[in-house]
């Protein structure tokens, strides 16, 4: 086992025994997993429609149908462990790459998905309790392992070289590790700005509950009769 599978075993686990049991987080996280299978069925569609090849294109919408039955696997998790009914995640999708590009760069992105997603949803499997999540989580990771030796074919049959392959799969997990980095910063820069507020709000808080507290010990409360007579002259 490497260090980073060690770390994400570690996470996971932490995740799972420590974060899950508060409430809600469990069914938070099915719905992070059910988007992300939504948002890769939408970027195999757009793949799709840049596929000429029949036969290519009918291996790519099984692919498609697969994802689309994780999705709805997740779901029916979220519909069992959460309290509301499943508000879909919204997010902006953008295309993997430009069109310039070679449509075989696409199924390379998507092939270090699968290999990734497969790998963490192993670990969820082995991890979580005994029910449902863990029966959805074992028919996820049986599609997802044939998913990963699917995408590398197609980028075999799409013409690409061994050495083209390993190298884009080299940018991609960097691309995907720079953008997982930068989730982690806003998350961290929005979890200061909520302690930054909830701060200056008690401190302003404290000080209006001094200032009423003062005013109201009087006996007496000041007011001028003639103000609204001011402002209107």
């Amino acid at each position: 086992m490497t260090t980073g599978q060690a770390i994400e075993r570690a996470k996971i686990w932490l995740a799972v025994k420590l974060v899950w049991p508060r409430n809600g987080k469990m069914a938070e996280a099915i719905r992070g997993f059910q988007a992300t299978e939504a948002d890769g069925v939408w970027h195999l569609h757009r793949a799709l429609g840049r596929l000429d090849d029949p036969r290519q294109r009918a291996i790519l919408f099984t692919h498609s149908l697969e994802e689309e039955s994780h999705a709805e696997e997740f779901t029916l998790a979220y519909a069992h462990y959460g309290q509301r009914p499943l508000a879909p995640a919204n997010f902006e999708r953008h295309e993997l790459y430009e069109a310039d590009q070679p449509t075989w760069k696409t199924f390379a992105y998507v092939n270090v998905g699968e290999d990734d997603a497969t790998q963490r949803f192993r670990l969820l499997r082995d991890t979580v309790d005994d029910g449902l999540l863990k029966e959805s989580l074992a028919r996820v990771v049986a599609d997802e392992e044939g998913h990963v030796g699917l995408t590398h074919a197609l980028l075999v049959r799409m013409g690409a070289t061994d050495t083209e392959i390993r190298s884009e799969l080299r940018r991609v997990r960097l691309r995907r590790l720079w953008e997982a980095w930068l989730r982690s910063g806003r998350r961290v820069i929005d979890q200061l700005a909520t302690v930054v507020l909830s701060v200056g709000y008690f401190i302003i808080g404290a000080a209006l509950h001094r200032t009423a507290r003062a005013r109201l010990s009087r006996r007496f409360v000041d007011y001028d009769n003639n103000r609204i007579k001011k402002l209107v002259e």
